[in-house]
């Protein structure tokens, strides 16, 4: 949506009342859900999986709903909209 990944681990997925990108998974939780991440990992070797089904998987991308990148396991996460989009 935005094109970049928040300090929380997330893709910016909503903006703030002032047009600033945030992660609207942990926005209100965390503080890093509002702050862009100004080295993010470089996604070009991995791949996310959906962290609901399992099963579907993509090349990493900030771009897929709801990305959250996890360095430290085999795939980083998505949601694949397995369990509807409601």
């Amino acid at each position: 949506m935005y094109n970049v990944m928040m300090k929380c681990g997330h893709a910016a997925s909503a903006i703030d009342g002032a047009g600033n990108p945030v992660c609207a998974i942990c926005v209100g939780i965390s503080r890093n859900a509002e702050i862009v991440e100004e080295s993010p990992l470089d996604l070009s070797q991995r791949e996310a999986k959906c962290l609901e089904c399992g099963k579907a998987r993509r090349l990493s991308s900030v771009n897929l709903a709801f990305f959250q990148s996890r360095p430290d396991k085999e795939f980083d996460g998505y949601y694949c909209g397995c369990m509807g989009w409601n």
